[in-house]
């Protein structure tokens, strides 16, 4: 993931480690409470929040009225007993976490280990009452051999991912945390660009718990209309990730219209987190104040 103005996709997938526990969308919700109900959503946050540590940074979110945070490499590499640690007291959840990002990984023993770094991140998704692992298969362009007409490298990547998935079902049943697997813009990576083709490899593991994370940015990009896109996929959703255009700026930072693709996503049953997942304009605090303002009605209005 790399990508616009100074963020990268694995800048953030390596300093942003912010995502908020989103608020219930209904009167009197209490901050932190990491059950959704029926029909109900949470807005959460992933960047832009640098050089914080995890409570700074639950403290801020807790006041701005977010309920959680989102955590990248940076900071699932400790142990969850030290991250609960400094998440005591703040009222915020943790509502992803991030996976190895390595299982279409050309050296066969990177992709083994990659498989083995999974099952411990999804024991401690589920010792942090997370709701997911973020699972990207590949950043950048084609690694494999093309061996047409017997297998395309599409084809290659395409079984090797549904392998890997499967040898992890059984870790996702007993830890009941989902598997989200992110499609990306083609400037991220050369293979997995739609909606669409996330569901073909979720139907082809044929196992519960392995969901999509629906990243509006990545679809401005990539899906010629999003609300078209999750009426067909959005069953398949278990979690989103929020940002503006190109910039990848915060939610309302342009004139982006977010509730046909919310619409579709409450006809689908969506009820998981709502993720901010952006740079900043401006200051980082004000741009995630501005984005909860925004994001929140525009749910409700959907």
């Amino acid at each position: 993931m790399k990508v616009h103005s100074v963020f990268s996709r694995r800048d953030f997938l390596a300093t942003a480690g912010v995502a908020l526990a989103a608020t219930v969308v209904r009167a009197g919700a209490e901050p932190g409470n990491q059950q959704a109900e029926p029909s109900a959503v949470r807005f959460g946050v992933r960047g832009p929040l640098r050089e914080r540590t995890i409570r700074e940074r639950a403290l801020l979110l807790q006041r701005l009225g977010y309920q959680g945070i989102e955590l990248g490499d940076e900071f699932v590499n400790r142990s969850a007993e030290s991250i609960q640690a400094e998440l005591a007291g703040t009222g915020i959840a943790v509502s992803a976490i991030t996976g190895s990002l390595q299982l279409l990984d050309t050296d066969p023993r990177v992709r083994a280990r990659a498989i083995e770094l999974d099952r411990q991140r999804l024991e401690m998704a589920r010792a942090l009452g997370a709701s997911g692992l973020i699972e990207v298969p590949v950043f950048g362009p084609n690694r494999f051999q093309d061996l047409s007409p017997v297998m395309t490298p599409r084809e290659i990547e395409d079984r090797l991912l549904v392998a890997a998935l499967k040898q992890l079902a059984a870790d996702v049943a007993r830890t009941g945390v989902n598997l989200l697997i992110e499609p990306l813009t083609k400037k991220e990576t050369h293979y997995m660009n739609l909606q669409e083709h996330g569901v073909e490899i979720i139907k082809a593991v044929g196992a519960p718990g392995f969901k999509l994370l629906s990243d509006f940015y990545h679809m401005q990009m990539e899906e010629k209309d999003i609300a078209v896109t999750l009426t067909a996929c959005g069953a398949y959703t278990g979690y989103v990730h929020l940002a503006d255009g190109v910039k990848r700026t915060e939610p309302g930072s342009l004139p982006f219209d977010y509730r046909p693709g919310f619409r579709a996503l409450k006809k689908a049953g969506f009820s998981g987190w709502l993720t901010v997942e952006s740079g900043a304009t401006d200051n980082p605090t004000a741009a995630l104040t501005r984005a909860l303002k925004y994001i929140q009605p525009q749910w409700n209005e959907a």
